[in-house]
């Protein structure tokens, strides 16, 4: 059921303990609008809980209440408590969070491929990210966006706009970050703590870009982290897709990742295909220009399995 700003903030008001979750791989999307949300729950008096079934990245930690986040199996619950899961399109994105889910839930989201699977929805596709509907909902409360807040929200924003330079980046989205940095949000720290590189992961990234492919007449570029490149990069590769997105002439970029003999997990960016189209045939989603999905095969199979989508849409 979609609701309003106003019965979000009543249902929120109704409830002592709060279980709060996102997907699984958090990007600065995820990441920002949980700790931007607990923060603010927690200024409402409410328990509070952060639950993650993922690793962090580390450069996410300069966000103080991103070292609360939970493991799963450290959570018990009960259907007395609300779940408000950021930034996911299904219950299943969370991962083991999802065992935890017992009573009420609302969604927060801005995906187009969202499922409705909860009983209480609040779904934006036209926003850049969900800290930008976040960051409207807190407005419109009238609490105000204390400086923590807004720290992790134009983080959440800059970083799903890929720091406005997307084509999701609108009007509103821009106002969303001026009121932000108007709240206390520091550009130029949260641009050095996601930019910052350890000598590691620079030779990570060296070994990566030599990974670069080029499909359909140089307008595909793909990346394939095989359990080789992973043993440069480690498991949080997510924004390595950027780089093959830049290449000149290339419309999709794609990354296709080991998780398990029979696992490979893909990442899509565009600039003018469908890439929710292509991951809805694994079924996965996201957005037009940038989506995921899984692939129940091994890497090799599940990478030709998408190439030949892809070209379909190039």
């Amino acid at each position: 059921m979609n609701i309003t700003p106003e019965e979000i903030r009543h249902l929120l008001q109704h409830y002592s303990h709060v279980l709060l979750t996102a997907h699984v791989n958090p990007d600065g999307d995820a990441i920002g609008s949980l700790v931007a949300m607990q923060d603010y729950l927690e200024r409402m008096g409410k328990q509070v809980v952060t639950v993650i079934d993922d690793d962090i990245d580390d450069k996410f930690f300069f966000l103080p209440g991103v070292s609360q986040f939970k493991k799963p199996a450290a959570v018990h619950t009960d259907d007395s408590w609300l779940t408000v899961i950021l930034d996911a399109t299904s219950a299943d994105r969370c991962g083991a969070v999802e065992s935890l889910i017992h009573g009420d839930v609302l969604n927060i989201d801005h995906h187009i491929s969202n499922a409705h699977f909860a009983r209480y929805e609040y779904i934006r596709p036209e926003c850049a990210a969900t800290g930008e509907i976040l960051t409207q909902l807190f407005l419109t409360w009238g609490d105000g966006v204390n400086q923590p807040e807004a720290m992790a929200l134009y983080m959440a924003i800059a970083t799903d706009s890929g720091f406005f330079k997307f084509s999701n980046t609108t009007g509103h989205t821009l106002r969303m970050a001026a009121s932000l940095v108007d709240a206390g949000a520091m550009p130029h720290v949260i641009s050095e703590h996601l930019e910052a590189q350890s000598l590691v992961k620079l030779h990570a990234l060296s070994e990566v870009l030599k990974h670069i492919e080029l499909f359909g007449n140089n307008k595909v570029a793909g990346i394939t982290f095989s359990p080789d490149v992973l043993k440069y990069t480690g498991e949080h590769t997510g924004g390595y897709i950027d780089y093959a997105r830049t290449v000149k002439g290339v419309d999709i970029a794609f990354t296709v990742k080991y998780i398990s003999d029979e696992e490979t997990r893909v990442s899509l960016r565009s600039k003018q295909a469908d890439v929710n189209a292509i991951a809805s045939v694994f079924g996965g989603g996201g957005h037009v220009r940038a989506a995921g999905c899984t692939i129940s095969a091994p890497l090799e199979k599940a990478k030709k399995m998408l190439i030949k989508e892809i070209l379909k849409a190039v």
